[in-house]
């Protein structure tokens, strides 16, 4: 143990007369000692520190004693094991056990409650977990089929795709190997989170093969915003059941009553976020294939689907079926008699 520095008696003299009228600790240690660099944690400071508590003269000082950590009652810990849900934080849960709306996060009441929870296992999720399973994205045009079907109610057969419904499977493939939405949908550890983030993703986006890398960007911050509507309800729902619990507690009410607004605030705002994000989505997309109409004469669009073999095919086909009819009806009207052929004035040679 360091030893203590021992004050003059000039020292203490100086102090009993100017420890009246200046009671911060630094300022009287630097007055005592005549040295601007010390302060109340310094020796010096210390050994001023002990003289004032040892002639009861108040001082003040900017270090902040460290708080007792906090031991939980019985009560509470009943409290949070019955209320504790993964839908409400560590911190809002603490300032209803000790109904305190002025609690931190990282503060002696948090801690408190945090580690309660982690130590006895209470927020493990209800539903089945995705922390270690890792999202894989559908590479084969059947599972990305099977996907828009499921989702979006679709009925594509995979062995009658047209044209455009490979376009989009093949744009809905890159869609889902994006970086972004690899990220974003790795970070879900609830699988019902991730299965309904995966399922907004294609039903927003499976039909739009243009989109660009900034409204794919946006979509998936829709999606993500669909997951954050569903936790913020889950939550609303949470608080309203403990708040009918505890309508003889009226500490704890009003203070259920704050949560309460601070989450129907947060919820409206998330709408709103949303809606504006699908309106921008939906006009921005709009004016771009607008202009791209305009822009391409309909005599383009034809030379594009002919240069599909498949369409190619297709209309080769439907020609050679059309001659063939033409030629049929010719045959028959030329087995009629000569007098009528003369009057209509048709041949073979004619037509074909």
């Amino acid at each position: 143990m360091k030893k203590l520095l021992q004050l003059t008696q000039e020292q203490k003299d100086l102090i009993d007369s100017k420890g009246i009228n200046i009671t911060d600790l630094s300022a009287l240690t630097r007055e005592v000692f005549g040295d601007e660099k010390l302060d109340g944690r310094t020796k010096e400071g210390r050994a001023v520190r002990e003289y004032l508590a040892e002639k009861e003269i108040a001082y003040q000082t900017k270090h902040i004693d460290k708080k007792e950590d906090v031991e939980l009652t019985e009560e509470q810990k009943e409290f949070i094991a019955n209320n504790c849900s993964p839908t409400i934080s560590s911190l809002e849960l603490a300032k209803l056990v000790f109904s305190d709306g002025s609690i931190k996060n990282m503060s002696k009441e948090f801690w408190a409650v945090h580690d309660y929870i982690k130590n006895n296992k209470l927020n493990i999720f209800s539903e089945e977990t995705a922390l270690n399973v890792k999202y894989t994205p559908p590479r084969a045009d059947s599972k990305v089929v099977k996907k828009i079907n499921d989702c979006v109610g679709e009925d594509i057969d995979l062995e009658k795709l047209n044209v455009q419904q490979k376009r989009c499977i093949e744009s809905l493939k890159k869609f889902m190997s994006a970086p972004r939405f690899l990220q974003v949908i790795s970070t879900y550890c609830n699988l019902e989170d991730r299965d309904l983030f995966e399922a907004e993703f294609v039903r927003a986006s499976w039909d739009k093969p243009d989109l660009t890398t900034d409204e794919i960007n946006l979509y998936i911050n829709v999606c993500m915003d669909y997951i954050h509507l569903k936790r913020i309800q889950s939550a609303m729902d949470k608080l309203n059941r403990m708040f009918d619990e505890a309508q003889d507690q009226q500490d704890l009410t009003v203070r259920l009553a704050e949560l309460l607004k601070t989450k129907s605030e947060e919820y409206n705002q998330c709408e709103k976020r949303m809606e504006s994000l699908i309106s921008k989505l939906q006009g921005d997309r709009s004016k771009r294939i607008a202009s791209q109409v305009e822009k391409n004469a309909s005599i383009l669009n034809l030379v594009q689907l002919f240069q599909e073999e498949e369409e190619r095919k297709i209309m080769v086909k439907m020609a050679e079926m059309q001659k063939k009819l033409i030629a049929e009806e010719v045959d028959v009207l030329e087995k009629m008699p000569d007098w009528k052929s003369r009057v209509l004035g048709i041949s073979k040679r004619d037509v074909i």
